[in-house]
């Protein structure tokens, strides 16, 4: 049984939440080894957490009403299923309060939405270089998928891409 400490719960982020968020990512990012990557702004989150059509969410895991990290989710689908699924793109709890149950609360937290909202499936991606999430990630009995390759296209690929001019 995954247990919380004392006064911890998950608040959704609001607006006046974004300068805090974008320095979580900026943290994760570095504890990645991705920071020279972070192209996101204040105003690029703006849009797509709390504009119009926003396609994500983000929670706030706080501990004595301090935020001590963040998560980040959105819904796919799986035609296999049939079914929505729920995306945690990013789940980052500050150094300093890992190991106290915080992640494993986000985790838990995640996972009764996706049964509420229906979703046939959680997943999430993981750097095969976080050691530290894998392990846990394996004791949780989150299953990994060998099967699946991750693809991109970004920047000058994906505008080529967009104008019909693959290297195809």
């Amino acid at each position: 049984m995954l247990k919380k400490p004392e006064n911890f719960h998950i608040a959704p982020a609001t607006e006046k939440d974004i300068p805090l968020i974008l320095g979580f990512i900026k943290e994760l990012a570095d504890y990645e080894g991705i920071g020279d990557r972070v192209t996101a702004t204040e105003e690029g989150l703006r849009n797509s957490l709390f504009g119009p059509d926003s396609p994500a969410y983000a929670i706030l895991p706080m501990l004595n009403g301090k935020a001590v990290g963040f998560g980040v989710y959105y819904f796919t689908f799986s035609t296999v299923l049939g079914k929505k699924g729920l995306h945690l793109d990013d789940l980052y709890i500050m150094p300093e309060y890992r190991g106290r149950g915080m992640g494993g609360a986000v985790l838990s937290h995640l996972a009764s939405m996706a049964l509420q909202k229906d979703c046939g499936r959680f997943e999430w991606w993981c750097m095969r270089t976080n050691t530290p999430a894998l392990e846990f990630y394996e004791k949780i009995h989150a299953e990994r998928l060998e099967e699946i390759t991750v693809l991109r296209l970004s920047g000058e690929t994906l505008s080529d891409m967009a104008k019909g001019r693959s290297g195809g």
